[in-house]
């Protein structure tokens, strides 16, 4: 379901929700706020470490090793990422067509997953984007898949739209 193999086809994943019902936003977690290419860089690696700590806590909270976080896989997902915000939308499928399978082409690995998240106005984005995909079963699961031990994340702010997309790519590697 969240993951595959490759060459195999994609399944179809649930794109975790913009907005959490129930949750206010606030002016605070505002991306438009950033000023400058070098600061939007450093807020968006931020915005990734912190998002891949939260991910680890929620792990290590149900028993689970940590993921590694591998930089081959955050330049995959940082791509996916940056893709994402010049589209202004989630979808598994890139604006050229390829899929996660695609993406991960010149990697070793058995078995993959992805997840996705966009937000905005909210105190911590990476909160708010783990929030999301613990709420989503196809999310969760990614999240919390035993044999999934390497990890990449990336998150970019996109300044014209005050969004945030957090992309966490999990793999099975081969050895």
């Amino acid at each position: 379901m969240g993951w595959l193999k490759p060459a195999a086809s994609l399944a179809v994943f649930a794109v975790a929700a913009a907005l959490s019902p129930g949750c206010q936003p606030s002016p605070a977690g505002r991306a438009s706020s950033v000023r400058g290419a070098s600061a939007r860089l450093f807020n968006e690696e931020k915005l990734a470490r912190e998002a891949f700590r939260l991910v680890n806590r929620e792990r290590r909270y149900r028993g689970m090793p940590d993921l590694v976080r591998r930089p081959d896989l955050d330049a995959v997902a940082a791509r996916h990422a940056r893709d994402q915000a010049r589209m202004g939308r989630l979808s598994h499928v890139g604006s050229d067509g390829g899929r996660l399978e695609n993406r991960l082409a010149s990697l070793e690995w058995i078995w993959a997953g992805e997840n996705l998240a966009r937000n905005k106005g909210f105190d911590s984005p990476p909160e708010e984007a783990i929030r999301g995909w613990i709420a989503s079963p196809r999310h969760y699961e990614n999240m919390f898949r035993p044999d999934f031990s390497h990890t990449g994340m990336a998150s970019i702010l996109d300044p014209a739209t005050g969004f945030a997309y957090f992309v966490q790519v999990f793999i099975i590697p081969t050895a």
